[in-house]
């Protein structure tokens, strides 16, 4: 179980967890993410200065380390909504499966996750598109690496190279599209699982976390965890 700042306080009508909110908060809801950057930051006494000269973002005091793989503690059955944008495609993909199990179970019966992934079908038309020009076909294969963020352009020689990537994580691991995530989520257990759009809310809490620019090349899903039959 992985908190520093400890529990997460209950509420009458269940949570709302934004996971892996970078640093844009949302009123009404906990917001978590996973970044060693974090973590260091509200180590006692040291976090702060050693955040400072590791150049470490400036994280809201409103967000608390919370690693959804290796869990959360937070009861099962405990959350009405839970949200992920631009997260699940830096998962590998056995972490992936590990995070939806924890996901689906922090969830009430008639909970809904809501998540945000980069479309890979959006960089595949436009590689192949740029394929068949002449001019842009060489490009073309670089462009989809560079802009997928499934690339890296540099070196990994170096410790300070390797070090920065540890606390970045900005390189996807898995890339999806709206039919495998589609199949994920509901191999996961979800049901009455949909494309959405931005404004497109089963429940209107979700605005308070969303922003219509996480839509860009991206794709969004809802699923909603069953309620037990004749409940």
């Amino acid at each position: 179980m992985d908190y520093l700042r400890g529990k997460i306080e209950m509420e009458n009508t269940g949570v709302c967890l934004n996971v892996g909110c970078g640093l844009v908060v949302a009123q009404g809801w906990q917001n978590l993410d996973a970044s060693p950057s974090l973590r260091i930051k509200q180590l006692p006494l040291i976090g702060q200065p050693l955040a400072k000269l590791l150049k470490a973002p400036q994280w809201p005091d409103e967000v608390m380390y919370g690693n959804i793989i290796q869990g959360l503690n937070i009861p099962e059955n405990s959350c009405d909504l839970i949200y992920a944008s631009h997260v699940l495609e830096h998962l590998a993909l056995l972490d992936f499966a590990v995070a939806m199990e924890h996901i689906y179970s922090y969830l009430k019966p008639g909970g809904i996750f809501r998540a945000i992934v980069p479309n890979i079908e959006h960089f595949v038309k436009i590689y192949i598109e740029q394929k068949k020009d002449p001019n842009l076909a060489a490009q073309a294969s670089f462009n989809l690496m560079q802009d997928s963020l499934m690339g890296h352009t540099g070196t990994r020689k170096s410790l300070l190279v390797r070090c920065r990537e540890i606390f970045s994580n900005y390189r996807h691991q898995w890339m999806w599209d709206g039919d495998s995530l589609s199949a994920a989520f509901e191999k996961h257990g979800f049901k009455n699982v949909q494309i959405r759009q931005y404004g497109e809310w089963s429940d209107n809490r979700f605005a308070q976390v969303e922003h219509p620019e996480s839509f860009l090349d991206g794709i969004c899903l809802e699923g909603t965890k069953p309620k037990p039959p004749n409940s």
